[in-house]
């Protein structure tokens, strides 16, 4: 791709922070407060979930620098280990990590665009936000580069708005926030707060979006590690400031279970007609997540095209998939119209092989460091090894945890995803 084509910083750290930021914050505070019972005991368990991510963006960009192609974990495992854990990884990444968060970004976004309107049904907006973000990413990398930056920059405006609106009225919060060190610290070794850390790294999920379409970055090595690293860190600030923002707003009973806490929230703080025009605000915000995925998505099959014949068509001539942004669209909008109350049972029993793939870049950056030491490091972890192992140990708890929890759909997961790696052994005969 010619170099005046490509994007740069501002692009990629547009595209990781709009990965992150999509439903999970908007939905996981109601939940983590059956159990959390203070306002610092919740902000610890995001600012936790931040550092497990950073620390999976040091290794990411280490690994990044050293394989500097687009693919993200299909290229990296192909790369490390073997083409069928990679072809594994590719899979999991075109259903499970983009066409079904795809599908269910779009579909929050037609719940908050219903509780501000209700003259559009919820899966006729999904739709709308899939083909206008799919529209707005068939073009060029730079009008792709600029949607996103411009869609993420206006969501960012918006949390940042609501942050300071949230601070400057008295609000109705009544969580407790003086810290008591004998409850605090007590719940922290609780598997309650073990359950809501679980949740909260979903949450974070997206860390890794820049290394899909490495190969379109101006100056990849330095601007995939800059995006990784400065957009974990301003999500991280915005998780803890957007849900310190609701305790603040609206009373823990209010909140305690439910989903739309941004919508009680506002309605707590503004009134409810307020807070209509607030949900039709915070459903423009999640346009920015579904093009995050729009755009990213579509450069795995892409990489898996180049070595494998029987997906060569979706390797574009130019420099946009456009067939596997076409797919993806096709995925996407069968989840949102078919098997919409399916997708979080889709979700749980995918996560696993998603978590497993990305475990093993993790690794892959330890098996690199160990096979070629001579090898020069433009971007280094730093304090290894601590970042890789305390990422490894929270992807050990979440696997162990969904084990114990749902042993057949962890069961159902581990079998798809090792279904996915030899499926690689045929395709590669009928290759020959």
């Amino acid at each position: 791709m010619p170099s005046e084509n490509r994007a740069g910083t501002p692009a990629a750290t547009a595209l990781v922070v709009a990965s992150m930021v999509g439903t999970g914050v908007f939905t996981s505070l109601g939940f983590q407060l059956a159990d959390l019972t203070s306002g610092p005991q919740i902000l610890l368990l995001w600012l936790l979930g931040g550092l497990i991510a950073l620390c999976g963006a040091f290794c990411y960009a280490e690994v990044a620098a050293l394989l500097p192609k687009s693919g993200g974990e299909y290229h990296f495992l192909r790369s490390i280990y073997h083409p069928s854990l990679g072809f594994m990884a590719g899979m999991l990444s075109a259903f499970a990590g983009f066409a079904a968060p795809t599908a269910i970004t779009a579909l929050a976004f037609g719940e908050y665009l219903h509780k501000a309107w209700g003259g559009m049904e919820v899966h006729h907006a999904a739709a709308i936000v899939i083909l206008a973000g799919a529209a707005a990413h068939s073009v060029s990398t730079r009008t792709s580069a600029r949607v996103q930056v411009i869609a993420t920059a206006l969501k960012l405006l918006l949390i940042l708005t609501f942050i300071i609106a949230a601070w400057m009225l008295p609000g109705e919060g009544d969580i407790r926030w003086t810290v008591e060190p004998g409850k605090d610290f007590a719940t922290l070794i609780t598997p309650a707060f073990a359950i809501s850390l679980l949740y909260v790294t979903y949450s974070y999920t997206g860390w890794n979006a820049a290394v899909y379409g490495l190969e379109e970055w101006h100056n990849p090595q330095q601007t995939v590690k800059r995006a990784l690293l400065w957009g974990t860190v301003l999500v991280t600030v915005l998780y803890v400031g957007l849900n310190a923002s609701f305790l603040h707003a609206a009373p823990v009973e209010e909140m305690k279970g439910q989903e739309a806490v941004g919508h009680i929230a506002s309605t707590s703080l503004f009134g409810p007609q307020a807070a209509r025009i607030i949900s039709a605000l915070f459903a423009m915000g999640l346009f920015a997540s579904a093009s995050a995925l729009l755009w990213a998505g579509p450069r795995v099959l892409a990489a898996m095209g180049r070595h494998m014949q029987s997906l060569s068509f979706f390797t574009p001539k130019g420099e946009v998939p456009r067939l596997a942004l076409g797919f993806q669209i096709v995925v996407a909008l069968v989840l949102v119209y078919l098997f919409s109350g399916k997708l979080r049972h889709l979700m749980d029993i995918t996560q696993v092989g998603l978590t497993v793939s990305t475990s093993l870049v993790v690794v892959g950056c330890m098996v690199l460091r160990w096979r070629h030491p001579e090898l020069p490091r433009p971007v280094k972890v730093p304090l290894y090894p601590l970042p890789p192992l305390v990422f490894l140990a929270m992807s050990v708890f979440i696997v162990v945890f969904s084990a114990v929890k749902e042993p057949l759909l962890t069961l159902a997961g581990v079998g798809l995803a090792v279904s996915f790696a030899l499926v690689w052994f045929p395709l590669k005969m009928l290759r020959r």
